[in-house]
């Protein structure tokens, strides 16, 4: 079998612009499950490359209304499909999901933002969990509502204002949240994740920061090569310093650091 046939472990989330989307890489990270996060219109090459066993669509500030709402690349349901690949929607992700694939986006009527109360309808999937009535606070923030599933899939949560909480549809293995579940302010969130991850998708919690940092030094190693030299940039920020720390780790003395006063520096420490 071609490797590329067997998914990996990778949980990819596709950005759409919520401020909460690299929290969910760091939640997902500290499951022991290693994320990444690209585009949320990245081309689908970029999506079938990194071979993930699970899409996580994030969040965001758009409607799906709107003629230039960003969207996923053609083609990609019928890849998850076809792969076997689980697909979860949260927020601005769970929306497009019931667009793309026939169901009706309508502007709410009841607007939900803040801290609200869902209720679980069915005991499955998401909540496999919980028991039907079950409640928990979660953390809203939408404007637009599903009006209408597609085809196949299944409401499982709603929130106190009958607002649809949370969609399944086990055959396509496509689900939808319409809250965050990676914040605090949804105390039960990771739980929800943690099940989805390892109960319902059946990812391996293998992964370890070490993997992240041996991966990225061989990388720099390989792109360098072995007798050139790097000129780095260093203002002591974080993400300089930890970039010339990585790149000193993969070739030591042939990294070159020039401090750069970018005029942002303590006056005293």
């Amino acid at each position: 079998m071609d490797p590329k046939e067997v998914k990996s472990d990778l949980v990819l989330i596709l950005d759409f612009g919520s401020q909460y989307t690299h929290l969910i890489t760091r939640r997902i990270r500290s499951l022991s499950v290693f994320s990444l996060c690209i585009s949320g219109t990245s081309p689908l090459k970029a999506i079938t490359d990194l071979n993930p066993q699970v899409v996580i669509l994030s969040g965001g500030p758009h409607s799906v209304h709107a003629s230039d709402s960003p969207s996923f690349a053609a083609g990609f349901v019928e890849w998850a499909e076809a792969n076997g690949v689980f697909v979860l929607g949260i927020c601005y992700g769970l929306q497009l999901i019931v667009q793309r694939l026939g169901g009706v986006v309508k502007v709410g009527e009841k607007q939900e933002y803040g801290r609200m109360e869902i209720v679980v309808e069915k005991a499955k999937g998401l909540f496999g969990t919980k028991k039907v009535g079950d409640r928990q606070a979660v953390w809203m923030s939408h404007g637009d509502e599903v009006a209408k599933l597609p085809e196949g899939f299944e409401v499982v949560a709603r929130s106190q204002q009958g607002s649809v909480a949370a969609v399944e549809n086990h055959s396509k293995k496509f689900f939808g949240l319409q809250y965050h579940p990676e914040v605090t302010h949804s105390p039960e969130g990771m739980e929800t994740l943690r099940y989805f991850l390892f109960d319902v998708c059946g990812i391996t919690a293998s992964w370890k920061m070490e993997n992240i940092l041996d991966e990225e030094i061989k990388v720099i190693k390989e792109t360098v090569g072995p007798d050139a030299h790097v000129i780095c940039a260093l203002s002591g920020g974080v993400d300089s310093t930890v970039a010339a720390t990585l790149v000193h780790k993969a070739i030591g003395e042939r990294l070159h650091c020039v401090f750069v006063d970018n005029g942002l520096l303590r006056y005293r420490i």
